[in-house]
């Protein structure tokens, strides 16, 4: 008994941490002779017989649980809550934006017939700026095959290498340069000079410009024999198209275009809009009319020979309004532009593909081959087309009642 106590006492002086000696005190005041385990407790098989040391344990055990007089101090701290994500992971969308460097386009644009030619080299301001110089030599050397499907070739400078193209683009051309050459890219498209400019200047986020700024901001020069626009542009932007998608071409689904290409009517590849329009396009072609060559862009394609004289008929779907496209046209056979009220006054309505179409018929000049355009423009099918006849004005003119007649069996289902 004393011993107990005085190891109670013990525990007191040392404070409540030191109960070593508490199971034991459980056991006297819990212990019981000829007892059966069931469980966790000690049950006799009758009444509950209990030592007499256990009657002294427990207000022992009692004292020690509750008679404590030194207790230890609790001690709060400040720590860190864990990252629950790798901080390098975290994302930066919301920081702001390091300043881009400058960026410049050097851009040839070359309309033939019913496309137009691209030739655009994009990058860092004090990369392209040096290559000026045989960017002009370059262009001076491209020469464009005869026929409906012209398509250019070129000498390349020293160094200068041609990738084959892909998609919508007709051809790469790398240009060395310490670390990633340049690109300069090749393509055709339709679309008016002034819509192009404007989206390049656009990649650049520069602003857009009328029709009367094209003088001071653009560049004539002649490309074999072909007038054509060179324009220098520097801007802050990347020079390619982000975000939204490019103005699609003849409705539709399919691929989305490569950042480089000019804005076409759709939303389509051209394989996939020619082939889709070509199926849903009915007409009644004259028997005079010989199958022509269409290119990437027409949807039918008609030709008549007679002697050294030839027309080319081909109807296509492309972009630009009325006027860009009269205009167009008007250059093609050497002729100064129009402005709207010209137009109206030379413009005709006809009936076709269930609506009703512009139309124009545009002589050349006196030369020693005289050429007219027959052209036809209309919105049908959420599309605009177009029918054109393009060739030698006397035949031209021989055929223009059947060229009418044919304008008129258009039809979409």
């Amino acid at each position: 008994m004393l011993s107990l106590f005085t190891k109670k006492v013990a525990f007191r002086r040392v404070g409540c941490a030191h109960l070593s000696f508490l199971p034991v005190l459980i056991a006297l005041s819990a212990g019981c002779t000829q007892t059966r385990r069931v469980g966790c407790a000690h049950l006799c098989p009758g009444a509950f017989h209990f030592r007499l040391g256990s009657i002294f344990a427990l207000p022992l055990l009692i004292t020690l649980l509750l008679g404590c007089t030194q207790r230890e101090e609790i001690t709060s701290y400040r720590v860190r809550k864990p990252e629950l994500v790798d901080p390098t992971l975290v994302s930066t969308a919301n920081a702001p934006a390091a300043a881009a460097t400058e960026q410049q386009t050097l851009g040839l644009i070359v309309p033939l017939d019913d496309v137009s030619w691209f030739f655009k080299l994009t990058g860092d301001a004090q990369t392209v700026e040096p290559q000026q110089e045989a960017f002009l030599k370059f262009v001076q050397t491209i020469k464009f095959s005869s026929g409906p499907d012209s398509r250019p070739s070129w000498t390349l400078p020293t160094g200068w290498k041609e990738l084959p193209g892909g998609g919508f683009r007709f051809a790469t051309i790398q240009i060395p340069h310490d670390g990633k050459p340049l690109e300069l890219a090749v393509s055709s498209a339709g679309g008016d000079l002034l819509a192009n400019v404007n989206r390049w200047r656009q990649q650049l986020k520069l602003p857009p410009i009328a029709a009367s700024d094209l003088k001071s901001e653009a560049t004539k020069l002649q490309v074999d024999g072909h007038e054509a626009t060179l324009v220098s542009l520097v801007g802050k932007g990347s020079g390619q198209m982000g975000g939204a998608p490019f103005a699609p071409f003849a409705g539709g689904s399919g691929g989305a275009m490569p950042a480089d290409h000019p804005p076409v009517n759709g939303s389509s590849s051209v394989a996939t809009a020619k082939s889709s329009a070509s199926n849903d396009l009915k007409f009644e072609a004259p028997s005079e009319w010989s199958p022509g060559k269409p290119n990437a862009f027409s949807l039918a394609a008609f030709r008549v020979v007679d002697g050294d004289k030839h027309i080319e008929i081909t109807v296509s779907t492309a972009g630009g309004d009325l006027l860009s496209n009269v205009n167009r046209w008007r250059g093609q056979l050497k002729l100064p532009p129009i402005d709207a009220a010209e137009l109206a006054k030379a413009a005709k309505k006809i009936d076709t593909l269930g609506s009703t179409g512009d139309y124009v018929e545009i002589v050349g000049p006196e030369a020693a081959k005289r050429e007219t355009i027959l052209g036809v423009q209309t919105e049908a099918g959420g599309r605009t087309w177009f029918v054109k006849l393009k060739g030698d004005a006397e035949l031209a003119e021989r055929e223009k009642p059947r060229f009418e007649t044919f304008v008129k069996s258009l039809k979409l289902p």
